[in-house]
């Protein structure tokens, strides 16, 4: 009874150690988690050097893997990028088995763990206005107690030497090392760390009685426990962030069964490398964490060839109405080694989100004034002008045609305009509650009608399409001078309070505003229609 409340006592320890730890790392680290993450992932191999070193740095895949999932999720990390951080995380997590390995279990850690605390502990409540100063106590703190941890674990462990002897459990053929890679993914959902349990996993193999090949599945099965995190993290984020979670998943899920499959020629191989590194390959906790970082490595080299494929995979799951719409249906980044098909390729896109967010506020503007109408549908086209600004900003990383480089700002500044209508029209449909008799007559009805008007362009040539323009732009006007003048008056009268008036005055005037950026989209893009259809004119004209 006692030795196993020693032994629950010391994972206890442990776990609250690895939890300081983490924390305060992340804490005294400030921004500079998140400066690393948006700034060094542009690449594959820079994206898991930089998963590997911050995992190594904070103690947990887990952090790391979370931070990821919220960055994708905010829109601050692109997926293609955020599998090669987790696939790095997945490395730097075997710093924690190194670190049992060469100090927890070698030197009396124990002996001299309770002042690292007392001057952790010490260290955060003087820095209590200092977050990075506490946050450095913290990790202190936490240090000593992880290294306590382990030596109450180790000397549990010596106590059970001889009852894992009497097991023979080197004769129990497949059954064991699976019923070992089993207890490993149980131990690390449990602990939501994998570091934790492949720690406690490291203790028990450190007197020899727990044979290799049964502590390596335990290793195994630890990497594949500990997407248990992903998943909670996940729960309720969005599509993108989903498919991070499901990236973590199927890593380690692959690297698993890998290392499983090619357990004892692994086991082998971590033996020669200890006996390279320190000429003792019966240090079996030096060679497991070999074992860990070795087949974790396996796992990222198999999984290479085919990353493309995962990506594209992952991206048809948890598919969204938003997402549908905010994926360009012209541009692709093949488009970008020929600029003249990539502008024609974003304007292509452009009329589409055009006609997409026109539709949209269309719709909002002909809803019953008092309801209010759904917003679903607007992040995806938003997105969609965030995906083409992307392409752009891609295209003009090499040199461009003058043509090109004439209409790129143009094309810029029609998909802000564009977003415009979508921000005014949802603004006027979440303040849409008033008395439908202050928002209807005839007024109303010719402003809006002017402002569908704006909606659509039906001019087949420049002088058409401007006198289009002012024309309907002229209409708006005469609409939302002469509504301003009956709410001013019916105000004046007293028939109408000042509040609603000004609420209904500011609707109006939201009004006007969608026809005026729906005509600037309109008129930005209208010179480089053309090339869209076919027909490329020499000097397009620059808008106004």
């Amino acid at each position: 009874m006692m030795l196993a409340l020693e032994l629950l006592g010391g994972i206890g320890l442990f776990l609250l150690g690895m939890s300081m730890l983490t924390e305060g790392l992340k804490l005294a680290a400030g921004d500079g988690l998140r400066a690393i993450l948006r700034g060094w992932t542009r690449t594959p191999a820079r994206g898991l050097v930089s998963g590997a070193l911050l995992t190594a740095l904070v103690q947990s895949s887990s952090a790391v893997t979370v931070a990821t999932i919220g960055f994708v999720n905010a829109g601050l990390l692109t997926l293609r990028h955020a599998v090669w951080v987790i696939f790095g995380a997945n490395i730097g997590t075997t710093m924690t088995a190194w670190l049992v390995a060469l100090i927890g279990l070698k030197l009396d850690i124990g002996a001299f763990a309770l002042p690292i605390i007392g001057f952790g502990v010490m260290g955060q409540m003087l820095g209590a206005k200092r977050p990075r100063l506490s946050g450095s106590g913290q990790a202190l703190a936490g240090f000593g107690l992880f290294f306590l941890g382990i030596s109450i674990l180790k000397g549990g462990f010596e106590t059970l030497l001889p009852w894992f002897e009497t097991l023979d459990l080197s004769q129990a053929g497949f059954f064991a090392p699976f019923a070992f890679l089993v207890f490993g993914v149980v131990l690390a959902a449990l602990a939501q760390s994998s570091s934790a349990a492949i720690a406690i996993i490291l203790t028990a193999t450190a007197g020899g009685g727990l044979p290799l090949e049964l502590a390596a599945a335990g290793i195994i099965g630890a990497n594949i426990g500990t997407t248990s995190t992903a998943i909670f993290a996940s729960a309720g984020a969005t599509p993108a962030a989903k498919r991070v979670a499901l990236s973590h998943i199927v890593f380690n899920f692959y690297s698993g069964l890998a290392a499983f499959l090619l357990l004892y020629p692994l086991v082998d191989a971590s033996h020669w490398l200890a006996d390279i590194a320190m000429a003792d390959s019966k240090d079996e906790p030096l060679t497991l964490a070999i074992f860990n970082t070795l087949f974790n490595i396996l796992g990222v080299i198999l999984i290479w060839p085919f990353a493309g494929r995962l990506v594209a995979w992952l991206h048809q799951r948890y598919t969204s109405p938003e997402e549908t719409l905010s994926r360009p249906a012209h541009l692709d980044p093949t488009l970008a080694a020929v600029p003249a098909l990539a502008l024609r390729g974003l304007v292509l896109e452009i009329e589409r989100m055009m006609e997409l967010a026109f539709a949209r506020t269309e719709a909002r503007l002909s809803a019953t004034p008092g309801k209010t109408a759904s917003g679903n549908g607007d992040e995806g086209i938003l997105a969609l002008g965030q995906a083409i600004r992307d392409f752009i900003a891609d295209l003009s990383r090499q040199p461009l045609p003058s043509d090109v480089v004439t209409a790129l700002p143009d094309l810029i500044r029609s998909i802000h305009h564009v977003e415009e209508t979508i921000a005014e029209s949802a603004a006027i449909a979440e303040n849409g509650h008033l008395p439908v008799a202050l928002v209807t007559g005839p007024a109303w009805d010719r402003l809006r009608a002017g402002v569908f008007a704006t909606l659509v362009t039906t001019a087949k040539d420049r002088d058409a399409f401007k006198t289009e323009f002012d024309s309907e732009m002229a209409e708006v006007d005469l609409a939302y001078e002469a509504i301003k003048k009956d709410l001013l008056a019916s105000a004046a009268a007293g028939r109408t309070s000042v509040d609603a008036m000004e609420a209904a005055l500011l609707r109006a005037r939201r009004m006007r505003r969608v026809a005026e950026a729906a005509l600037k989209a309109e008129r930005r893009l209208y010179p480089w229609a053309p090339i869209a259809s076919g027909r490329v004119e020499n000097t397009p004209p620059a808008a106004a």
